[in-house]
């Protein structure tokens, strides 16, 4: 009988002397997509990897090639020639500006702390158009209020006069600072599409996808009189 009891009592003993561990914490990496964008403040490790992620990008690569395609139209510099090979120059040039940017970009908002990531506006109707131009230069500073942002220019004159040391013909201060401003003018567009994306996305959407009939909608159909 005295086996049975303490058979009996034994797990209820264990149980009080020996707690369920706790779940494992689930640990998100550093780079997760979720919190480069929620992460308050930015490590350095995640400003390398969005510095890293901007150098390889579907907009950066066809920047190049259609700026690339188009100065091989107007044959911008004839020391470069035509052809395959004048087109890879260009191409090598124009992707190189860009890099440059970026990295100037990644460098100066991390020495002045800035936040690198885009940011939609809370302003309404069309003072958002002015509102998203406006990150260019200023963002919400922690402390409340704004702070002036440097890393967007920086990194316009930095690509711009990068062409200086490698472009055969137009590496002038003059062609430099037509290339800064094309520079920052595509900054100031990319600005203006994230501000607008959602609209964008959603009359695309509206616009382009396959119309359902009642039948596929799940809805009667009426005959026709």
């Amino acid at each position: 009988m005295a086996l049975l009891i303490c058979a009996s009592a034994y797990p209820a003993l264990a149980h009080a002397q020996f707690p369920p561990a706790p779940p494992p914490a689930i640990t998100i990496p550093a780079c997760n997509d979720y919190r480069l964008k929620n992460d308050h403040p930015l490590l350095a490790k995640q400003r390398a990897c969005i510095w890293a992620g901007n150098l390889v990008t579907p907009g950066a690569i066809f920047g190049a090639a259609f700026s690339s395609a188009y100065g091989q139209i107007t044959k911008d510099d004839p020391g470069w020639g035509q052809g395959v090979a004048g087109y890879a120059r260009r191409f090598g040039g124009r992707y190189a500006q860009g890099v440059t940017k970026a990295t100037a970009e990644y460098l100066s908002s991390w020495a002045f702390r800035e936040d690198p990531r885009p940011t939609r506006s809370a302003c309404l109707s069309w003072k958002r158009i002015f509102c998203a131009a406006e990150s260019l230069v200023a963002q919400p500073s922690p402390s409340g209020g704004t702070r002036p942002v440097f890393s967007k220019v920086i990194g316009a004159f930095a690509g711009g006069f990068i062409g200086m040391t490698y472009y055969p013909q137009s590496g002038t201060v003059n062609q430099s600072l037509r290339r800064s401003g094309t520079s920052l003018a595509t900054s100031l567009l990319s600005v203006e599409i994230y501000e607008f994306q959602p609209e964008i996305f959603g009359w695309l959407g509206a616009k382009f996808s396959p119309k359902s009939t009642p039948a596929q909608a799940g809805a009667p159909s009426r005959p026709r009189p």
